[in-house]
């Protein structure tokens, strides 16, 4: 009975040893790689959040002000033109603050980009309070706020509600107001969906 006991209870070989060690280690190593792809993983997807979120604020907030546009007019010079001009960099047009209640009231809005010293460019809104057909646009004395900050490409085009096309010059001496506003962005991490905003008050 002695005999049987030691032959059913000998150790581990050096190699059935080296053996255990060696498949603990890959399970561990598996273990660790799968950690650390579930953390990039992540990362990654709250990177896709978070550049989901910015185009959701900076199309909510354009929409909101392209909705309430107002129709108005400023002198210039002898005539009077449309309160409302863009180009490739920005837009100026007339819209209130807030948008909703009493509180607050009509501003001329400017969008356009800000450089800075180390190359960043920022999407910027600009706002003065507006004050009849008469005032100077004095951006001096501007409300400034960033909209989007480090944006790679802003691109800014106006439709013409006669024709269909698309231009990047809109001249407030135009008697109408365009019918649809692109913008188009870039960040750093690529081409965001083009943004595309109708003027409905201006139909």
């Amino acid at each position: 009975m002695s005999q049987a006991f030691r032959k059913t209870s000998r150790g581990f070989t050096l190699l059935e040893l080296l053996i255990a060690l060696a498949v603990t280690a890959a399970v561990v190593a598996l273990m660790f790689a799968g950690v650390g792809v579930i953390g990039r993983s992540a990362e990654r997807n709250q990177r896709v959040i978070d550049r989901s979120d910015r185009m959701m604020v900076v199309s909510q907030w354009l929409g909101r002000k392209f909705d309430t546009l107002r129709l108005l007019s400023r002198r210039n010079e002898n005539t009077f033109v449309n309160f409302f001009s863009g180009n490739a960099a920005g837009v100026i047009w007339v819209a209130p603050l807030p948008e909703r209640g009493d509180a607050g009231g009509l501003y001329v809005f400017r969008t356009n980009p800000l450089r800075h010293q180390d190359g960043r460019v920022d999407l910027s809104i600009e706002a003065v309070p507006y004050d009849g057909a008469l005032m100077a646009l004095d951006w001096s004395r501007a409300l400034r706020e960033t909209l989007l900050a480090d944006v790679r490409t802003l691109q800014w085009h106006y439709q013409d509600g006669q024709t269909g096309e698309w231009t990047q010059q809109w001249d407030s001496a135009k008697a109408q107001y365009p019918a649809r506003i692109r913008v188009e962005i870039a960040d750093a991490q690529g081409d965001w969906p083009p943004l595309v905003f109708p003027l409905v008050r201006a139909r």
